[in-house]
């Protein structure tokens, strides 16, 4: 019996926690953030979640800081097209609900050239910080491409 209770609580201790009211309000806005980018366009979407203080850090380009900047970053980046999304997989948060982070896989689909799409995937950490108003903002995304397949 003794060696069964020990091999359950090893086996708990590999679980990852539950979540709760704070991370789940961390995911919601992920997943909000996200479906904005769907339906509105990615532009859009990074700088309506922008908190006022965010930045972007984006392989070796400079930082980019604030909403509007942001934005304009993001039309570049993704003004030919294509399609970005992500989904989180896991959120944290402080105690009190007033900084978390969520951590997440990316897709990016590139607008067709002679009739081909690419598909990159990457992962992605976002910081959140909760606003006056009670919701959630980035202060800091961070996204980094996969390595390519080896051949």
């Amino acid at each position: 019996m003794r060696i069964l209770t020990i091999a359950a609580t090893a086996a708990l201790a590999v679980l990852p926690a539950f979540a709760g009211p704070n991370e789940d309000a961390l995911l919601a806005a992920d997943k909000a953030f996200n479906e904005m980018a769907q339906t509105k366009g990615i532009p859009a979407a990074f700088e309506a979640f922008a908190a006022p203080d965010a930045r972007m850090f984006q392989a070796q380009e400079k930082i980019v800081s604030g909403p509007a900047e942001i934005r304009t970053h993001v039309e570049a980046q993704y003004g030919a097209g294509g399609t970005l999304s992500w989904t989180p997989l896991e959120a944290v948060s402080s105690d009190d609900g007033t900084v978390g982070f969520t951590r997440g896989r990316w897709t990016y689909v590139s607008p067709p050239v002679d009739g081909k799409t690419q598909t990159m995937l990457g992962a992605y950490v976002t910081i959140w910080g909760k606003q006056p108003d009670g919701t959630y903002k980035y202060t800091v995304d961070i996204g980094q491409s996969d390595a390519p397949a080896p051949n």
